[in-house]
């Protein structure tokens, strides 16, 4: 049996530096714990809206799931739709794919918005620009 050579996420491809521990108390609206994808995109909404946002992890920026991905973006769930019909009926897999695809909509505009991928750069690199412009600062 042929065994694939084991790969390493793009995500864990470079070194993100850490960022400095909290190191008093603060006094926010909302404290987002994680630093991955679906965390920073709450944290970043939140603060759209005005909200003053705190975003804790024990690790680097994006260094938890999101770093063992494989940096795309997709509706497809891994649980497939089929399955989804069966246990939640035709209306609650019609609600996670709009929901996955909002989701994505809107990661797209933020990153569109706050100039996120470089002029030429393809749009699968912009996590990963995400995560870098927030841990250097």
């Amino acid at each position: 049996m042929k065994t694939l050579a084991p790969t390493t996420s793009l995500w864990l491809s470079e070194e993100i530096p850490l960022r400095p521990a909290l190191d008093k108390n603060a006094t926010v609206d909302v404290c987002v714990v994680g630093a991955g994808i679906a965390s920073l995109t709450a944290a970043c909404l939140l603060a759209t809206e005005g909200r003053s946002v705190l975003v804790v992890d024990d690790g680097p920026i994006a260094g938890g799931e999101t770093s063992r991905t494989t940096a795309h973006l997709v509706n497809a769930l891994d649980n497939r739709y089929f399955q989804w019909e069966k246990l939640h009926g035709h209306r609650g897999a019609k609600l996670a794919a709009e929901s996955h695809t909002a989701a994505i909509d809107r990661i797209e505009e933020i990153v569109a918005k706050e100039k996120i991928v470089p002029p030429g750069e393809p749009p699968m690199s912009s996590t990963r620009n995400w995560r870098r412009r927030i841990a250097l600062g």
